[in-house]
């Protein structure tokens, strides 16, 4: 039987339909990871002694008696060769087209799989997350940023290689706009966070509580547009993510690592996005807002249906969701 939901913050509305999950496309519990041929290898621009193909660096992990730009690092964070955005102010690129377009260079080896990094770099990843979202902070120029990683065909993702990315702009996307006036229209009609709502197992917030470590709660959406989708929330409802301490993001990489490797044991080698959503920087910590770190794990393409009314069919509910990750983190 089908249920429809609607997502109190997102607006996004998804339709739940168990019965697809029969469909062999729906949910495969034995896919196996894409197979790596020695051209990939040969030809991958991110590979540690590949520097020179880059852009030069911005920022990196590498000990102190190694130069910018040379071997010896274990993150790096370089400009897109191919950005989306103009990467240059200037009057010839009109109002609202500058932007910046960065890429995340997760380890020096060619590695398609996130989870088969340490924890240590991890940690890595997400501070460098931090440093790149404050930095950006200080152009005045720029009033939004996202992080994102698409991994998989399914994911968007265009070079096998490790790497998340980073987009500034002068934009503030619709859907931030959405959210930003969902917390706000809560705020003003209860006097509490909307996000706080969704820590509480409720009909019309989330679904259920997933895990909690001491800074972050996991919980599945109420209205979960991909199957088994799953945010993590920091308990202190911190409006930015450049404002998480280092024992926060100690926190984070550790969970986020957790969560990845659980939903690779219930569904197989699949693909997948996870994004940084944060509120635009001129947001003030009274509007309500809390920034998230959303895991989608793609199991099929998104077809006509979803690109003509912005609605998603989801096979799996986020009860169930929850309990499956439960019993797998517990394990």
């Amino acid at each position: 039987m089908s249920v429809i939901r609607t997502d109190p913050l997102t607006g996004y509305t998804t339709i739940f339909a168990p019965e697809r999950a029969q469909r062999p496309i729906a949910l495969s519990s034995d896919a196996t990871p894409y197979e790596i041929t020695k051209e990939q290898i040969e030809s991958d621009p991110f590979a540690e002694g590949k520097e020179s193909e880059t852009t030069p660096e911005l920022y990196a992990v590498r000990p102190p008696d190694t130069q910018p730009n040379q071997s010896g690092w274990s993150l790096r964070v370089v400009d897109n060769k191919y950005p989306a955005l103009t990467p240059h102010a200037t009057a010839a690129c009109g109002p609202n087209q500058y932007g910046v377009h960065e890429v995340i260079v997760e380890c020096p080896q060619f590695e398609t799989q996130i989870t088969r990094l340490e924890p240590s770099q991890f940690q890595e990843i997400f501070r460098a997350y931090r440093q790149r979202v404050a930095t950006h902070r200080e152009d005045p120029q720029l009033d939004y940023v996202i992080i994102f990683k698409n991994q998989g065909i399914l994911g968007g993702a265009s070079l096998g290689h490790a790497h998340s990315q980073l987009v500034a702009s002068q934009v503030v996307p619709q859907a931030m706009q959405q959210e930003l006036q969902a917390t706000q229209n809560h705020l003003a009609n209860t006097g509490g966070s909307l996000f706080e709502t969704f820590l509480q197992e409720q009909p019309n917030g989330f679904s259920g509580l997933v895990a909690s470590t001491p800074h972050f709660n996991l919980v599945c959406p109420y209205a979960s547009r991909f199957a088994f989708e799953t945010w993590i929330v920091p308990q202190t409802l911190k409006t930015h993510f450049d404002q998480s301490s280092d024992q926060e993001l100690e926190d984070l990489g550790a969970l986020s690592r957790r969560l990845l490797l659980a939903l690779e044991a219930i569904l197989g080698s699949h693909d997948f996005n996870f994004v940084i959503q944060t509120p635009p920087f001129a947001t003030n910590d009274q509007a309500g807002y809390t920034w998230s770190m959303r895991v989608y794990p793609r199991l099929a393409h998104l077809a006509g249906f979803e690109l003509a009314t912005n609605m998603y069919i989801n096979p799996v509910f986020p009860e169930q969701a929850v309990e499956q990750l439960k019993k797998q983190l517990d394990s």
